[in-house]
């Protein structure tokens, strides 16, 4: 609602104001190298996707591809607004995460399953609720790309367990996946019937 006062959005308790500057978008392939900079600095390099695979996703599931953009403070009108986080996945038919269903992109109806990989955000922005905002707006954003889904899982460490579960998903326990050194865990969120 235009002209709302955010403070008094229920939504947004905790969240420090990152000002208007920031908007959410499909991600676009011109994206692909700040997109592939941010994902190698914010995961260790055994878990950082490499930037074939992020082209994979852009280019194979754009659909669940959703970027963070932010304006520059001070910038002049008409300067480019700059990628400062992401969130992208691949969707398949499988009703569990493994690491052969996060490892292809699968279409049509049946893959209704929603695999998480990255939720980064820029270090300058982390701990601003840029993360929580983004996964807020990721949610009816895929509802809309791909209304075909049902559920969406992704895998986390540990320490980050209660930012997703402020978003609205749900423990489901140990995840199966390994990937790097630290043990993962799955959550999980219901979209519904697909409609």
């Amino acid at each position: 609602m235009a002209g709302a006062d955010p403070a008094a959005d229920p939504m947004l308790d905790g969240i420090e104001q990152l000002g208007s500057s920031v908007f959410f978008a499909p991600a676009r392939l011109e994206d692909l190298g700040r997109i592939h900079a941010l994902e190698a600095a914010s995961y260790p390099e055994d878990e950082a996707a490499t930037r074939e695979k992020l082209d994979m996703r852009l280019q194979r599931a754009p659909e669940v591809f959703m970027v963070a953009m932010q304006c520059p403070e001070g910038a002049a009108e008409d300067a480019d607004p700059a990628v400062v986080g992401y969130v992208c996945g691949t969707c398949t038919s499988a009703d569990r995460l493994t690491h052969d269903s996060m490892s292809t992109h699968e279409e049509g109806p049946s893959a209704a399953l929603l695999c998480v990989h990255s939720v980064v955000v820029e270090a300058s922005l982390r701990r601003r609720g840029l993360a929580l905002r983004m996964l807020r707006a990721y949610v009816p954003f895929v509802r809309t790309t791909a209304p075909h889904l049902r559920t969406i899982r992704l895998i986390c460490k540990k320490d980050l367990i209660p930012l997703y579960e402020k978003a609205g998903f749900s423990l489901v326990g140990p995840s199966d996946v390994v990937h790097g050194q630290d043990p993962w865990y799955e959550l999980a969120l219901e979209l519904g019937d697909g409609q």
